[in-house]
């Protein structure tokens, strides 16, 4: 009884937005066309699952969406850590990561397709650098906290820069760091979707759009709800390995 209210109380809003949804339903207020009910959504969602199409597409999101992520985790851990410990490289780069954050930088996809093509490489390089600006002034700030006495300690000991960033400044910074990766890796489900849609033969979100050609929108908020879970998911398990590794 414990578990179901626990349950209820910690996912009280979706609850509640389904009611409602359904009371939309219920009472009529629009076309079914455009908004099926939670059972017929439900079923279509079952029966996608038991389809290649949805996993085929599925696994070249998926594909995108962790090389771009990645690579920007790659990139931006040893930059914030960097601009945290040299003021000419965090002068160098803090305009760049100040002015351009606004940026969005799927304005730029044209760019990027022109460069990298319409297959995936435009795409990854797109999640690259949505992905790459809360990864860096998440761990910058992060290695900014870092005690210092750690650091003298380090130096002290005959630490090299190496060592240091290894053994002090990483595991130091790595609860930011897992911070910048749970605003990272949603962005990057979100942009991997959306250049899908814009320009591409394969992906989630090219299944999206023909569902929505096809007049199916039962199938296509079915979908949408697998994008949603499969974001949970990702999320969740990030939470798991920080939780198991990164347990100061």
């Amino acid at each position: 009884m414990k578990a179901i209210k626990n349950f209820i109380v910690k996912y009280l809003a979706l609850i509640l937005i389904a009611l409602l949804w359904q009371g939309f339903v219920l009472a009529e207020l629009f076309p079914r066309q455009l908004f099926p009910g939670l059972g017929e959504i439900l079923l279509v969602f079952v029966e996608l699952l038991a389809t290649s199409d949805l996993w085929t597409n599925m696994g070249v999101t998926i594909y995108r969406i962790l090389a771009g992520f990645f690579l920007a985790a790659i990139v931006g851990i040893p930059i914030g850590i960097q601009m945290s410990r040299s003021s000419f490289i965090d002068d160098l780069m803090q305009p760049i990561f100040t002015a351009g954050y606004p940026i969005p930088r799927v304005a730029l996809y044209p760019i990027f397709v022109l460069l990298f093509g319409l297959g995936s490489g435009s795409k990854i390089f797109t999640i690259f650098l949505e992905c790459i600006f809360p990864i860096v002034v998440s761990t910058y700030y992060g290695a900014k906290s870092v005690n210092h006495l750690y650091v003298w300690s380090g130096q002290n000991m005959g630490a090299t820069d190496r060592k240091l960033f290894w053994k002090v400044f990483l595991p130091g910074t790595a609860p930011s760091i897992f911070t910048g990766f749970r605003i990272a890796l949603p962005i990057g489900v979100v942009i991997a979707v959306l250049t899908e849609m814009i320009s591409s033969n394969n992906g989630i979100g090219y299944f999206l759009v023909y569902l929505s050609a096809t007049l199916s929108q039962s199938k296509v908020l079915a979908v949408v709800i697998f994008i949603s879970l499969f974001g949970y998911g990702l999320d969740r398990l990030l939470l798991y390995v920080r939780n198991r590794y990164v347990y100061w």
